[in-house]
């Protein structure tokens, strides 16, 4: 007989809206974050928000992507960041692994090149895979001009 609780075990992904944290080794200080992650048979990609630490622009968010792969529970994904002064990307690779329910993964992350930062990082998924969804009263509101004030 098979046993049903590896195949349910593995059988949902990392799709949804995600919390979490990253923090820099040697240091107490901890950088919260949004994520949006999409997995399509083990491949992800996503979004990642977080605050703006630069000093021109303080109080903005940041924005960037991500690309990367699920395994098993070993997760694996590289965040790209636009540096603000070249507008080159950055590299930053974030190693962990998630729990059999995918709602926690955590790990370390770390640039390629060994002299630079490295850290830990987690996150905790806080909705499923949502969809839009757009009703059709809100539909014709927007096209009849109602919602105008």
């Amino acid at each position: 007989m098979a046993d049903n609780s590896q195949r349910r075990r593995f059988s949902r992904d990392l799709s949804g809206l995600w919390t979490g944290y990253y923090a820099y080794d040697l240091t107490d200080d901890a950088i919260m974050f949004t994520a949006w992650i999409k997995e399509d048979g083990g491949k992800i990609t996503g979004t990642v928000l977080e605050e703006n630490f630069s000093p021109e622009a303080m109080d903005d968010e940041y924005e960037s992507t991500i690309h990367g792969f699920r395994h098993g529970l070993d997760v694996r994904f590289t965040k790209i960041v636009i540096d603000d002064e070249t507008g080159d990307p950055i590299m930053l690779r974030y190693h962990g692994d998630t729990d059999a329910d995918c709602c926690l993964i955590s790990g370390v992350w770390f640039f390629d090149d060994p002299s630079d930062w490295t850290g830990t990082f987690m996150m905790t998924r806080i909705s499923g895979d949502m969809k839009a969804r757009v009703t059709v009263g809100a539909s014709q509101s927007d096209k009849d001009g109602s919602d105008e004030g």
